[in-house]
């Protein structure tokens, strides 16, 4: 979000990263409810995932959209998967349904405004 020129696209990126703070907050919840303990720290996966869109930084707002944009069709599709899953909670469920709108209209803002930038 940093690396972007354009204080509007950080600002709108910070409204997203808003809601992926919530829905991490609540993926502990329901972790927690579950008996299971949440990654304290990042893995592999984030330092991918950070480090594909620092290296989209040195060629500007366009491609730092376009690497924002394929970690979002990573989290599309885990929270599909998610809400599909056989054991998932009623009350999960509702959660990921919700979540997927929210990253799917992520995934849609990245998508038009990369491919306008």
């Amino acid at each position: 979000m940093d690396k972007l020129e354009s204080e509007a696209l950080r600002a709108q990126v910070a409204s997203f990263r808003d809601d992926h703070l919530t829905h991490v907050s609540t993926l502990k919840t329901i972790a927690s409810e579950l008996g299971i303990e949440a990654p304290r720290e990042g893995d592999m996966k984030q330092m991918l995932t950070t480090g594909k869109v620092a290296l989209a930084g040195l060629m500007g707002d366009g491609a730092i959209l376009k690497a924002m944009k394929t970690n979002e069709d990573d989290t599309v599709t885990a929270y599909d998967r998610a809400r599909q899953h056989a054991d998932a909670r009623p009350e999960s469920v509702a959660f990921f349904e919700k979540a997927l709108g929210d990253e799917q209209r992520h995934r849609t803002w990245f998508e038009q405004t990369a491919a306008a930038a």
